[in-house]
């Protein structure tokens, strides 16, 4: 599965695209929050966002968020197995430290390794996903270089209604969820849980990888969620919500019996309040947490707890022409681990301006954030955008942004141990973006073509003369993204296709696995009780190291899926990933799954 399988796959996305697009999330009413902090119609902001609602998820049908995400456009999926293994996220060509993911607008990342586990969160307990891809500090703070996720848990609206579902499949497979949700008077809840589990049917490593052991890896996830809120009056509103979720997951270390527990969790409380007919205001408390231990034959040989206690207040003035957002922020972070760290706290005040207007054929979009780290001093990130309507249909934009990455508890207050130790002394990678932008959207048929280049500095990066981390090299990400979707023939077409060239700049070499060719390809129709889909994701070769040595082949994985409805509120889904069983890796050294299968039964009150 090298060349030939690529470039036909890629040929496909690339016809698909000659209509353009017909996603919702490009419809001009859709309203999307991740672009600005204030719900907006996506039409009037400028960013390049994909928006997946809750009816996308249900028809795409699949079990985990990773393998949503991996269908998405500009974003790359690495993991190291199969359900719940190690993964990292790519947006552009940054590192996996480079996307921001926000939950319910809360950073639940790790404080000591620098990311989010999307691997652990379940899938069940998501209503809505935003991605915007391009640097966002200005707007959100450190690590948002390459783009933002922002996930949005369930709410309720309308009549409480109960849904369900069951489902089995291949190696094992046993998936369950149930919600009740909706309104009652001024009060609007959504309650959940899930569950699932699989024996894995292989195992992670491939002999000859470090820890390799020849038995099945599998993983089983807990979720749960609650979200509330109630108007105080028709100008004020309270709230609390709030998910929970554990994987405990298989995994190669030497042993039969290697695992490692991930959680997952935020709690949050607001006040969101209507001050007069141009003032908004809303203070929001939480707490993000990522909790990881390690486990072999019963005894922990490692655990790291972060804790992120957040705090918001936001301010929305409407103008005569246009908006102005102003907000304080403080992320209180602390550490708790089996390593003893040099440090285990640290804080972050910040302080937000964004303004976005719209006037006849134009709009100006702009944001100001300044960062006070108490280790590293302060950081100060800022955007500006222009848009012009060519005509009621096409509209182009430009866009500059710096953003940072701050540096992890890891990369700063490890222990000094032979071979390594923490850097106290190490800055923040910086990172300065300029893309310009063509869209055009007309009732079903849409395209976007978005050109950037993104030159990172500063890059930390571990030093084998010193033993430590330092900020000494530079990278640059720059490529072209096309995305596009289109009624065709009764078919609900959606495609997305990426050239990148993200470049090491001291070498020249490409960064390790960073295709520089990847796209996607979505095709559904209904036929009567039937809901029908398909869904290509496809890669060029990737290299697994910094040499451009160790070459891993392209390839192309092809999804089907089939919903059947039985009655008004019962329906049947059948599911089959990678159904040409693709022989793949995603990350040098790991197996990833062949055939899977799932049939679940689901209900939907209505």
């Amino acid at each position: 599965m090298r060349h030939t399988p690529l470039a036909l796959a890629l040929g496909v996305v690339f016809l698909s695209t000659a209509h353009a697009e017909s996603l919702p999330e490009y419809t001009a009413d859709t309203i999307v929050v991740t672009p600005t902090r204030v719900a907006e119609r996506s039409a009037a902001v400028i960013g390049d966002v994909t928006v997946i609602t809750a009816e996308d998820i249900a028809a795409a049908g699949q079990t985990s968020l990773l393998e949503l995400l991996q269908a998405q456009p500009g974003l790359e999926i690495t993991q190291e197995g199969g359900a719940g293994a190690n993964a990292a996220l790519r947006i552009r060509g940054g590192n996996s430290g480079h996307t921001l993911v926000l939950v319910d607008g809360l950073r639940v990342g790790s404080a000591t390794v620098g990311t989010t586990p999307l691997e652990s969160i379940g899938l069940e307990q998501v209503e809505r996903i935003e991605i915007l891809r391009g640097p966002a500090s200005s707007l959100y703070g450190a690590d948002a270089v390459a783009g933002v996720v922002q996930v949005f848990t369930r709410q309720g609206r309308g009549k409480p209604r109960l849904s369900a579902s069951l489902g089995g499949g291949s190696h094992g497979l046993l998936q369950g969820r149930a919600t009740y949700a909706g309104e009652a008077g001024a009060t609007r809840f959504s309650v959940g849980a899930g569950y699932s589990r699989t024996d894995g049917g292989f195992s992670s490593a491939r002999p000859g990888t470090w820890g390799y052991h020849p038995d099945d890896d599998g993983d089983e996830k807990r979720s749960v969620h609650l979200n509330v809120e109630h108007d105080v009056n028709d100008r004020h509103r309270i709230g609390i919500g709030g998910m929970a979720n554990r994987d405990t997951v298989e995994y190669d270390a030497g042993t039969a019996d290697d695992i490692a527990r991930n959680d997952v969790n935020s709690l949050s409380a607001w006040w969101k309040g209507r001050l007069s007919d141009t003032w908004t205001s809303q203070v929001r408390v939480g707490l993000g947490q990522n909790n990881t231990e390690n486990l072999s034959l019963g005894e922990s040989t490692g655990r790291f707890d972060t804790d992120q206690v957040q705090y918001l207040w936001q301010n929305d003035l409407s103008l005569p022409v246009g908006s102005v957002t102003a907000s304080l922020e403080r992320n209180a972070q602390e550490v708790d681990a089996s390593t003893v760290y040099v440090r285990t706290r640290r804080s972050v005040n910040a302080a937000q301006l964004g303004y976005l207007g719209q006037w006849a054929a134009h709009t100006v979009q702009a944001s100001l954030r300044h960062d006070d780290y108490s280790d590293f001093g302060g950081h100060t990130t800022g955007t500006a955008a222009y848009a012009y309507a060519l005509t009621a249909a096409w509209r182009t934009s430009a866009s500059y942004g710096t953003s940072f990455k701050a540096p992890t508890f890891n990369d700063m207050y490890w222990p000094v141990t032979p071979w390594y130790q923490g850097n106290p002394d190490l800055q923040p990678e910086r990172g300065r973006n300029l893309e310009l932008a063509l869209r055009y959207q007309d009732r079903a048929d849409s395209l976007g073509l978005t050109a950037y280049r993104n030159r990172v500095e500063d890059l930390i990066v571990y030093d084998w003369l010193t033993a430590t981390m330092q900020n000494v090299d530079r990278a640059t990400l720059e490529g072209i993204s096309l995305d596009g979707g289109t009624e065709l023939a009764g078919m609900h077409v959606r495609a997305s296709a990426d050239w990148q060239q993200p470049t090491d700049d001291a070498t020249g070499k490409v960064l390790a696995y960073r295709a520089r060719r990847h796209g996607t390809l979505d095709v559904a129709k209904a036929l009567g009780r039937w809901e029908l889909g398909t869904t290509l994701v496809a890669s060029s070769a990737r290299y697994a190291d910094a040499a451009n040595v160790q070459r891993l082949p392209g390839y192309a994985r092809l999804d089907v899926r089939a919903h059947y409805r039985i009655a008004r509120e019962w329906r049947a889904l059948l599911r089959v990933n990678n159904v040409l069983d693709a022989d793949y890796q995603l990350v040098s050294g790991y197996n990833t799954p062949g055939v899977t299968g799932l049939l679940a039964l689901e209900y939907r009150a209505e």
